[in-house]
């Protein structure tokens, strides 16, 4: 009876021991909601800050684009012959009046030669006829027919002396040889292309827009226009309108719109080559110095129905929650009235994983 009582109370020691081990450590560790909320703090959040921008209400729109030549020509001789100079490469720049090809001559030039010996012999006989009729010896119309003769001689000669000139094929404009389209010592007939040419005088963007977008958009509306071209990395060009299409693409129902820049700065951009375009716009019946717009995904609602944001203090890197008056969202815009003022800066994602105090980490 006794090494009974013994060793059951040895058991209840141990039991004993085991409880105090387990509840010294439930004391020492963490409250998962608290233990969550201090990593949080501790490992600042990555967010995307946006700054709220003093151009108030413009909405931005982007196109794929294509850079596109002011003009493209296939340039041809106006007379037949066999091609003896052919001196331009492919993507070569020329200057206007540059030589792009030249024909043998050879049949021109007797033509030139032929032509110019009539015209001296008319040219004559015109003369001894004249003397004839201050003679009384020939008539009036003998004369005159001779006349008729030497002006046809000398239209004659004009133009084979134009045909010789049409042997030399002359840059129109300044530009870029696309393409050559034969080969050098072939014979070519009268316009049969040579070479095709683009006039790069100014660098030119066609994009396409939807017929929603470009019945609704007025050009009082358009604040901007903008490109970037992969050629030049993130380099932000400036862009002006030039004409559009008022005919619809009947697969695509869109326009095409036609922009412009100036090719200084820009001599590496060639027809065919892609561009991103961003259009900046005020909304409709939005009007300026009223609203501001922020991105929809930096707006919340608390429990009281009111809706906020997260304003960041880059000194702190904290966030704080700012109260703020909304209108009707705008595609991926929201107008704010009230609570925000020019360069505020705040986050614009992830606002549902944020506290107010929370310190967050900018991404760049």
């Amino acid at each position: 009876m006794l090494v009974f009582e013994k060793t059951t109370l040895v058991r209840w020691a141990g039991v004993l021991v085991l409880a105090a081990i387990v509840s010294a450590c439930q004391d020492d560790a963490m409250d998962p909601v608290a233990q969550a909320e201090a990593e949080l703090h501790a490992a600042p959040r990555p967010a995307k800050i946006f700054t709220v921008t003093d151009q108030i209400g413009l909405l931005e729109r982007r196109f794929a684009g294509r850079v596109a030549a002011v003009q493209t020509v296939d340039l041809s001789f106006q007379v037949r012959g066999k091609l003896l100079e052919l001196p331009v490469l492919e993507s070569q720049q020329v200057k206007k009046g540059d030589l792009i090809a030249r024909l043998d001559t050879a049949d021109y030039d007797r033509a030139v030669r032929e032509a110019t010996i009539n015209t001296e012999q008319e040219k004559r006989e015109l003369d001894r006829l004249k003397t004839l009729l201050d003679r009384s010896v020939i008539s009036q119309s003998a004369l005159d027919e001779q006349q008729n003769t030497y002006d046809l001689a000398v239209e004659r000669l004009k133009e084979a002396k134009q045909n010789l000139e049409y042997t030399s094929l002359e840059a129109p404009f300044d530009g870029v040889v696309s393409v050559r389209l034969v080969d050098n010592f072939t014979t070519v007939n009268v316009g049969t292309p040579v070479v095709r040419m683009h006039d790069v005088s100014e660098v030119q963007v066609d994009i396409n827009v939807a017929e929603a977008l470009f019945g609704r958009v007025t050009e009082s509306e358009v604040a901007s226009i903008e490109a970037k071209f992969p050629a030049y990395s993130e380099k932000v060009f400036p862009l002006n309108y030039r004409e559009h299409s008022s005919q619809v693409d009947e697969v695509a129902q869109t326009y095409r719109i036609t922009l412009a820049m100036p090719r200084e700065g820009a001599e590496q951009l060639f027809p065919g080559m892609t561009a991103s375009v961003i259009v900046k716009f005020l909304p409709q019946g939005l009007e300026l110095g009223e609203q501001f717009l922020v991105p929809t995904g930096a707006v919340a609602v608390d429990g009281d129905g009111k809706s906020f944001v997260w304003k960041f203090d880059d000194g702190t890197e904290a966030v704080s929650k700012q109260v703020i008056e909304v209108g009707t969202v705008m595609g991926d815009f929201i107008p704010v009235s009230q609570g925000l003022a020019a360069g505020d800066e705040i986050v614009s994602a992830g606002v549902a994983y944020l506290s107010d105090g929370q310190v967050v980490r900018r991404l760049r």
